[in-house]
Parts: structure tokens; C-alpha cells; sequence
């Protein structure tokens, strides 16, 4: 019977890949209308712009061999730009030497490869999961069922999955556990001069986390783009401001870090609701939160592309123990 996985993120993308490599039919339900989740890059007319993850890194054997396959797929590349951290007022060069992937022209590209000959039912907003008779069903918002299935894997925020089930299981997810960050793209008249990839922010006088020159990445192109994002704390302060507040502050908070004046030509500014680990997680193995009821996601596993990775594919492979 096919197992129904909500959510086409990395996460939902690497459990479903893998469970139709083991032969089991599978389902894939998103809302947006292509693969990405928090990888998805937008579309702009000079190329596409990276407002969620940056880059992603890769330590474990099984997820550097995946990463190994898309380089020679062609949809992922070394990001070989200089780092820099923000510390007290000044730019230095960031000690560490870590190796840092993005995809190919857009962060989303590998997912795209991931998703290739799976069934996914975009654009489908779901709104209730329950059980019957041993199997699981899902509605959505326009009262359309699905099912059954012999399983479900939620990849979703665990916020979104407790909004789908019954109290007894969501009342057992954690409700605080992802924050938000604002995302701002500033795109610049006239090229900046600096040569830094990325910047880590560390001075606790700026509501920054991080800024990246988008154009030195592998497969970029275009006039110069820098997009920032905003700390956990700082977007949750001020979650409901209008975008002008956010290209505004984003254009004064670029000037100081980057020391010089700068000019934009245009901006754009996207909330991510759930963006990022409020707490450090131990790794944790794959959840049921009942029978034929599994979670899966980077939250699991303490954040990061590669976790969500692994996290799918741990549950895809229990599955098939089960």
C-alpha cells in the first residue's frame, strides 16, 4: 500500500526517494508549487537568489556520497568564496577552512534532481490527517481525501504537522522549536568592490546573523546582490513589520558592515516563519508518534541541510525494517 509523505523539502524528498528505491509506492504532498521548502531560490530576472539556506555542508559517508552524485549531476559545486566574520565593529577573515556546497544555479536544483520520477501533488494545502481502521487518511483545505495509506511521514514544522492531527498526537510535538528569521535581498547600483562570500555575524550591537554577496556563488550571475538575514530574536521582535522596515534597516545594517555607503536598486523581503533551531537537538533516531505515523526533519537532528537529509532517509530505511 503507498506511503504518503507531507512535505517536498530535502527532508521529504530524500525519505521518498529512497522509499521508492526500496519499492514501496509513495506519495508526496506539498503546498508550494515546486520542490524546496527552505531551499527554494527565487526567480529573478538576472538569475536566482538564495533567501533561505546559503549552503550546506557534508560530514557523514552516506550524505558525502549523495553530494558526491549531484556534483557529477552537475546541479551542486564547491562555494570557494572567502569568509569573513563581523566582530566589534570590524570585518576579519573567519578562521574556519570548512568546505561549503550550493546548488546549481539555485539552491533548490538538487532537490529538483531528488524529486525527479516521484509522484508529488503540489499546490495542496492539507488540513487534517487522521486514522481508520488502521490506515491514514489526509484532507485538504478544499475537503478533498486522500488515502488510505499504510503510512504517513511528516517532514513539516512540527508547528504545521500539530495543526494537522488529533490532539493525542499533536499535543506531543514541540511547539517552539523553529523561529523565525526575516530574509533581505538588497540588489546594488554599483558593485561594492569586496571580494567576501559570506559573513558571519558575531557583534551583539547588529540584529544580523549572517550576509552573503549572492553573486559569488557557483552558477550566480548578474548585478551585485547581498541578503541578509536577521536574528531569531530580533525577527520575532519585530515579525509583523512591513517590508519597507526591513529594506530600510537592511540598506543601513550593509553600509556599517561592508564600511562604505550603498545604493540600492531594488530590494525584497521574505519572512520565513520557520527558519531556524531555537535549541540545540542531540540526534534522535526516527520517530513514530504511532503506528504507520513518522516525523522527519532537520529539527530532529539540531538543523542543518545535511540532518533533514538523513533524517529522511533513516525513517525511509526503518520503514522498510518495520
Amino acid at each position: 500500500m503507498t506511503i504518503a509523505v507531507v512535505g517536498a523539502g530535502i527532508a521529504g524528498l530524500a525519505c521518498a526517494n529512497r522509499l521508492q528505491q526500496l519499492g514501496k509506492p509513495v506519495q508526496l504532498f506539498d503546498k508550494a508549487r515546486g520542490p524546496g521548502g527552505r531551499m527554494t531560490s527565487k526567480r529573478s530576472a538576472e538569475g536566482y537568489l538564495d533567501l533561505g539556506a546559503q549552503y550546506f555542508t557534508a560530514r557523514h559517508p552516506s550524505f558525502m556520497a549523495q553530494v558526491q552524485q549531484w556534483q557529477q549531476q552537475g546541479v551542486v559545486a564547491p562555494w570557494l568564496a572567502a569568509m569573513s566574520q563581523f566582530v566589534a565593529g570590524k570585518l576579519l577573515p573567519s578562521p574556519d577552512a570548512q568546505l561549503r556546497f550550493v546548488g546549481v544555479p539555485a539552491m533548490h536544483s538538487p532537490l529538483r534532481q531528488l524529486a525527479q520520477g516521484l509522484d508529488i501533488r503540489y499546490q495542496c494545502q492539507l488540513q487534517r490527517i487522521w486514522q481508520q481502521d488502521h490506515y491514514w487518511w489526509l484532507q485538504d483545505t478544499t475537503g478533498q481525501d486522500y488515502g488510505p495509506f499504510s503510512q504517513v511521514v511528516l517532514t513539516v514544522p512540527p508547528q504545521q504537522a500539530a495543526a494537522l492531527l488529533p490532539a493525542e498526537f499533536s499535543t506531543l510535538l514541540p511547539q517552539q522549536i523553529l523561529t523565525p528569521c526575516w530574509a533581505v535581498d538588497l540588489q546594488l547600483t554599483r558593485p561594492s568592490g569586496s571580494n567576501v562570500g559570506g559573513i558571519f555575524v558575531k557583534d551583539p550591537q547588529l540584529p544580523l546573523s549572517w550576509l552573503c554577496r549572492q553573486n559569488s556563488k557557483p552558477g550566480r550571475a548578474g548585478p551585485e546582490h547581498w541578503l541578509l538575514h536577521f536574528t531569531a530574536a530580533f525577527s520575532q521582535q519585530h515579525l509583523e513589520q512591513a517590508a519597507s522596515f526591513w529594506q530600510e534597516l537592511a540598506a543601513e545594517l550593509l553600509t556599517k558592515v561592508l564600511a562604505q555607503p550603498v545604493e540600492v536598486a531594488a530590494a525584497i523581503c521574505h519572512r520565513w516563519r520557520f527558519a531556524q533551531i531555537a535549541e540545540v537537538a542531540q540526534p534522535v533516531p526516527p520517530v513514530s508518534l504511532a503506528a504507520g505515523l513518522w516525523l522527519a526533519g532537520d529539527w530532529l537532528r539540531g538543523g542543518r541541510v545535511e540532518n533533514a537529509w538523513l533524517s529522511g532517509t533513516e525513517v525511509a530505511e526503518q520503514i522498510q525494517n518495520d
